[in-house]
């Protein structure tokens, strides 16, 4: 067995014996140790949450007094305040662990326009501490169109986070390399101090996708996609491998 087989075998029997739902729990772990992501009584959103282990990790990381919002396309029941438990994770057939009382979901596309306010609805009074995405299209196999079609949905995570995220919050987004990334990072560094691009080690060592920790939200600051300011890349500091 390969080197990268047997540490994705690793994060999968973990995922299995700890009740997480899947694997990609241990990627968003790994960026909270490294970035610090959250604070007991954090509100958070979470884009692109199915099968549910970043909602797990959030979920734990934010307490009872926090609350966790996850949305996706693809139907999921977090009813019951079951807690993680322990479980089969969905990449091994199962349903994986359950989920905290401090859990609410929304079955939606970050492509509706109405989704904000559907958000503030089911208990966002204001604004958001954190908003993870870990959006991706349905892959065609044609690289091009895969990474255009990612980077549009990230671009749609950007602009909720105009809308709902609270003044020196934290945005962390997956997204795929690739030629229209450095505009996106551009765009991502007018509307936060910091940006840092970051490759979880449970991340697959051939995969492309990149996640940006983004810290220190600037309100009112509008999207430029003009391509200006592409220097600016050069001054993000990449951690990880």
């Amino acid at each position: 067995m390969r080197l990268e087989e047997a540490r994705r075998d690793q994060y999968r029997r973990l995922a299995k014996e700890e009740g997480y739902r899947s694997r990609a729990a241990y990627k968003l772990l790994e960026i909270n140790r490294s970035f610090h992501i959250f604070r007991r009584g954090d509100k958070v959103l979470d884009i692109g949450c199915y099968p549910g282990g970043w909602l797990q990790v959030a979920g734990d990381a934010v307490g009872m007094d926090g609350l966790v919002i996850g949305v996706d396309v693809r139907e999921m029941d977090v009813d019951g305040g079951r807690g993680r438990g322990r479980g089969q994770g969905e990449e091994d057939g199962g349903v994986g662990g359950g989920f905290g009382a401090n859990i609410r979901f929304i079955r939606m596309s970050v492509e509706d326009d109405a989704l904000a306010a559907r958000i503030r609805a089911v208990g966002v009074n204001g604004t958001v501490d954190v908003i993870l995405s870990d959006v991706s299209p349905n892959l065609s196999g044609i690289w091009s169109l895969d990474h255009a079609r990612q980077i549009h949905l990230s671009r749609r995570v950007l602009d909720l986070a105009r809308v709902l995220l609270k003044h020196d919050g934290i945005a962390v987004l997956k997204v795929f390399d690739g030629d229209m990334l450095r505009e996106f990072i551009n765009d991502a560094r007018r509307c936060f101090k910091r940006v840092y691009v970051y490759k979880p080690k449970a991340s697959r060592k051939e995969s492309s996708e990149l996640y940006l920790v983004c810290k220190g939200f600037r309100p009112a600051v509008k999207s430029n996609r003009s391509g200006k300011g592409a220097d600016d890349v050069n001054r993000i500091e990449k951690i990880g491998s």
